[in-house]
């Protein structure tokens, strides 16, 4: 009976997962531990790694006016949020998973606490 749930448990894990990072996203695009800005949305256009390092950045320092989408690459120690000003005052959001579709300006990297 046991060995039953447990092996439920993984399968419905296991769906839970898939369903919630389809194939070909957006974080495949980027290196494990970095994050990736993107010119377009649903990562087209240009592309960059957002830079390591505290403090509040311009996205234009990448290479392009604003970010229409970000992707995630796992296993990092940082969250990166998203400001619709180059001054980081109006926060958009946190990169949690991919963002296809945002107008951000700004960005800052901060640690995870534990």
């Amino acid at each position: 009976m046991i060995r039953h749930v447990v092996t439920l448990a993984a399968v419905v894990l296991g769906a839970g997962l898939a369903s919630a990072m389809p194939a070909g996203a957006a974080g495949e695009h980027c290196q494990s531990g970095a994050y990736c800005l993107f010119s377009g949305t649903n990562y087209t256009g240009t592309s960059a790694v957002v830079a390591s390092g505290l403090g509040c950045h311009a996205v234009s320092s990448l290479g392009f006016p604003v970010a229409h989408s970000a992707a995630r690459g796992f296993g990092d120690s940082y969250a990166l949020q998203l400001y619709a000003d180059s001054s980081c005052r109006t926060l958009l959001g946190n990169v949690n998973s991919d963002v296809p579709n945002t107008s951000a300006a700004g960005y800052r990297l901060i640690p995870i606490p534990g």
